[in-house]
């Protein structure tokens, strides 16, 4: 066990040796890092042997570096939404699949899809919002079991 942060560790994470190990220099990484994790609703705060990780729910916990800290925040809840992604295959329906999104979403199969249009995403109750791109030669969905949607709209999408 360190004497000095308590986690452990023998050698101090590579952020600390090129960046600092001041509780200055670790609060603005934690600070860089919550920036980039808003979009999973984690927050990361400075912790005296590194960083605290906290989840939506409040449940928090330390990790030691910030390489501890990208593994932790990849880790996901049962049932939290995720991405699958395919490219879009021959013979496939436009029209067939914005039918099967639009039931999928008032199922609760999926969050927000991408088309080669853009990207609708669902919110509060079902209202769709769309943003348009510059069409991309993928589709996917967001949802808590992606691949088995993904799946089943690459099926409805394709069938003759």
């Amino acid at each position: 066990m360190c004497g000095g942060c308590g986690t452990g560790r023998v050698a101090a994470p590579w952020e600390d040796v090129l960046a600092g190990a001041g509780p200055a220099e670790r609060a603005a990484r934690a600070a860089a890092a919550g920036r980039l994790l808003t979009g999973r609703r984690r927050r990361v705060t400075p912790w005296r042997g590194g960083y605290l990780l906290a989840t939506a729910t409040g449940a928090a916990r330390p990790v030691g570096s910030l390489d501890e800290l990208w593994a932790a925040s990849e880790r996901r809840a049962p049932g939290e939404p995720r991405w699958a992604r395919s490219s879009v295959p021959p013979g496939w329906d436009l029209q067939a699949a914005v039918v099967w999104i639009s039931a999928a979403a008032r199922a609760g199969t999926v969050a927000a899809a991408e088309l080669p249009g853009g990207v609708v995403e669902f919110r509060d109750g079902g209202a769709a919002h769309v943003v348009p791109s510059c069409g991309t030669a993928e589709i996917g969905v967001l949802g808590p079991d992606p691949e088995a949607a993904l799946a089943d709209l690459l099926h409805f999408t394709t069938r003759g």
